[in-house]
């Protein structure tokens, strides 16, 4: 009896340490059905097209709020209340992602890019190295506008590795300029630095690829996430939702040091020269001879138009294809 007492007065305290949404702002469970039927919204207006999607949007919106009983003001203040414990908003989003995938899965959607690379380990020709955060809630205020990373180069790395960071992205903006960037800085043998950059300005998939440097062993690699404010400092709805994040790495098929790429390409110019020049040395004038004469120096006939084909005993240049 003692111990099941105990064990409901430590329940009781756990509940009541366990920090809620205060009454006044729209609870979590109630928060994510809204969101899960305003992205299904959405997509809705989308595929009405035209130039009233800005309007066919928010129509959608209202209907949403209707719905489910809210109005504008309370949405918008319980976002505000989100915002400062982005936490929960972020497991919010997490489930609504969740669901929305499911739904496309029983609706048909094929796999798509993002899932394409999920069944990797982080071993492999083909791996998926991302061992930070699966999903990330940015708002255009300091502190929480800005994603920061970086990876862990080790023996798995090889000469001739190429990148491909990828992630989706949803976005929940009332007013201003959705616009977030992307940015990718590596660092190689020899202190050499390449950033790449990109802008990521609508909802879905988004891509940032990291070429191969053949030459050179990748040292670091890191990168940030970057949601601007878009020109509007207002207290309106401005989040973006990142979750899936993969970071793919794949090894080269074949990489070669200077000496045997030079041994290699000797090779191919002579195996090029053996097939295209069949008689070797054999002067252009002479095979001129053999071919448009007998043996006894009488003209070849030639029968049903046929021509006779000179044969051009210089290496054939060939022009690699871009």
């Amino acid at each position: 009896m003692k111990h099941s007492l105990l064990y409901i007065f430590v329940f009781l305290l756990i509940v009541a340490c366990t920090p809620t949404v205060p009454k006044e702002y729209i609870q979590p469970g109630e928060m994510e059905d809204i969101l899960y039927d305003y992205h299904v919204a959405q997509a809705m207006s989308k595929t009405k097209g035209g130039s009233d999607y800005d309007y066919n949007r928010q129509l959608y919106f209202d209907a949403v709020l209707e719905k489910h009983g809210v109005n504008k003001a309370d949405f918008d203040s319980s976002l505000v209340y989100y915002y400062s414990h982005a936490d929960k908003f972020r497991e919010i989003y997490s489930r609504v992602s969740d669901r929305l995938s499911e739904e496309a899965k029983l609706l048909g959607a094929s796999v798509g890019d993002i899932n394409r690379y999920s069944q990797y380990s982080a071993t492999g020709d083909t791996a998926n190295i991302w061992s930070d955060a699966s999903d990330v809630l940015l708002v255009p205020r300091p502190t929480q506008n800005r994603f920061d990373f970086t990876i862990k180069v080790d023996t798995t790395f090889k000469v001739g590795d190429s990148f491909m960071f990828q992630f989706m992205t949803e976005y929940l903006y009332q007013s201003g300029t959705k616009d977030a960037i992307v940015c990718i800085v590596t660092k190689y043998e020899g202190d050499s630095i390449i950033q790449i950059a990109n802008h990521v300005s609508v909802s879905g998939l988004a891509q940032i690829r990291v070429p191969a440097n053949r030459e050179k062993m990748l040292k670091e690699m890191r990168g940030f996430i970057y949601l601007n404010d878009g020109g509007d400092l207002s207290e309106t709805r401005k989040m973006m939702y990142i979750s899936q994040l993969q970071l793919i790495r794949f090894h080269s098929k074949e990489i070669l040091k200077p000496d045997e790429t030079a041994k290699k390409d000797s090779l191919q110019a002579n195996s090029l020269q053996r097939v295209n020049n069949p008689g070797g040395s054999v002067p252009d004038t002479l095979r001129r001879r053999i071919i448009g004469r007998r043996p006894g120096g009488t003209p070849l006939r030639l029968e049903g138009g046929a021509t006779v084909h000179r044969v051009d005993a210089r290496p054939v240049d060939l022009k690699e294809n871009r």
